[in-house]
């Protein structure tokens, strides 16, 4: 279904829940657009006022498959007819057994891998954080510039951005330690900590928050190397590059080598609840009895829904229509550049694509522009979100099967945002 605008945006409707939002709803928890949903389809979102939307936000990365995918639908009414939660660490059941196999099989480390699940990309980078303080006996963790990994006082503390996501929340975590993106090579000149202390490392493959920046496969072998001389666990933030977003089911295959653990969320389960921490069997098995679990993780529903989702992803060739749109994204951003000289590039890995925006007369990011590109596109019927540091990046995250008709027209709403706003 193309965009279709009927009213101005917001519509008088999403006008009238802002105002009642305002009287319930906690102000810290802002939001992008002010057009309040009705009905979500595919790559549309129907908002309230019955104007119609391209998605190209899905759900902060979550709806890879779409939205309302009739498989996903399917699996979730089968399994509330069932039961809906018993608790993992009350009462087992064999849909979270079937989803670790399934994933540890699918995930590319060689050696035998085992899971864990839990609710929120936060919770699986804090667990395996955890997992390999259990492992290795050390404290330490290492992360890099511009990364993400949530909002828990553990993963904001090993997060990069300050504001919003610190601003006013700390004292933060010890014992983190902080190295330039390796965006071109991984910088050991100025390390201030011991290597030695350190349990895990963790690095998104594409930052994700930080502007959707792709490691190089250069620095990715670094990585590896260095993990290795000083017995550091890998650890693979694919929070939002996994699932097909970037032309293969988990990013890490395109760059050669292996992590010891990965961490999975957002599109998991075609947009319930749910993520994963999986890793080598000898390194998952390392936490005591206990000491990983919760109430919520690995909930039956979220978990028969995961099962659809890896059906669709394989039965869509959804990772490589990835590749293809990323192409029509790229084809489309380059060939306006003349026009634009505020774009100062687009970068990513496969549908994963950021448009960085910058001054021009110096270079430096154009913070203001970027919105004002957002709003353009929103008023128009595409629905956007912008990610980096400077909060200069445009992002693309659209369902990955999102029809030839609405992928041409969300293009061209973008390329006229970028050239009029």
């Amino acid at each position: 279904m193309k965009a279709q605008i009927k009213t101005d945006i917001p519509g008088p409707k999403s006008l009238e829940l802002t105002s009642r939002r305002s009287k319930s709803v906690a102000n810290g928890h802002g939001s992008v657009c002010g057009v309040y949903i009705d009905k979500a389809e595919g790559s549309n979102l129907i908002d309230v006022d019955g104007n119609v939307f391209i998605d190209f936000a899905g759900g902060i990365g979550t709806m890879n498959v779409g939205h309302s995918h009739p498989q996903i639908l399917g699996a979730i009414k089968k399994q509330i007819t069932q039961f809906i939660h018993p608790c993992f660490t009350v009462a087992p059941y064999e849909l979270y057994i079937k989803l670790a196999k399934r994933l540890s099989d699918l995930v590319p480390i060689t050696d035998s891998c085992k899971a864990a699940f839990f609710n929120s990309g936060a919770e699986a980078v804090e667990n395996a954080v955890k997992i390999s303080k259990s492992y290795t006996r050390r404290n330490g963790v290492l992360v890099f510039s511009h990364g993400f990994h949530g909002r828990t006082q553990m993963t904001m503390s090993m997060t990069y951005k300050e504001d919003p996501y610190k601003k006013g929340f700390g004292p933060f975590v010890k014992n983190i330690y902080r190295l330039d993106f390796p965006e071109k090579k991984l910088d050991l000149s100025n390390l201030k900590f011991d290597p030695n202390t350190i349990a895990c490392l963790v690095i998104e493959p594409v930052a994700g928050e930080g502007g959707f920046i792709p490691v190089s496969k250069e620095a990715m072998v670094s990585i590896r190397k260095f993990c290795d001389k000083y017995s550091i666990l890998m650890v693979a933030d694919e929070v939002q590059t996994g699932f097909g977003r970037t032309g293969t089911l988990f990013a890490m295959e395109q760059f050669g080598v292996e992590a010891d653990i990965f961490t999975l969320a957002k599109s998991i389960a075609g947009g319930l609840p749910l993520s994963a921490v999986i890793g080598k069997s000898v390194i998952m098995d390392a936490a005591h009895v206990g000491g990983i679990g919760g109430t919520y993780g690995g909930n039956p529903v979220a978990c028969a829904a995961a099962l659809a989702v890896l059906d669709v992803m394989e039965e869509e060739n959804l990772p490589e229509r990835s590749l293809f749109i990323g192409s029509i994204i790229c084809k489309n951003i380059n060939s306006i550049k003349d026009q634009c000289p505020w774009i100062g590039g687009v970068r990513g890995l496969g549908a994963m694509q950021g448009i960085v925006i910058i001054n021009p007369n110096n270079g430096e990011a154009d913070k203001e522009r970027t919105s004002r590109i957002h709003r353009y596109a929103l008023e128009k019927g595409l629905i956007m979100i912008t990610a980096g540091t400077y909060g200069n990046i445009i992002r693309t995250l659209m369902p990955l099967n999102i029809g030839k008709d609405e992928l041409n027209q969300s293009v061209k709403i973008l390329s006229d945002a970028l050239i009029n706003a």
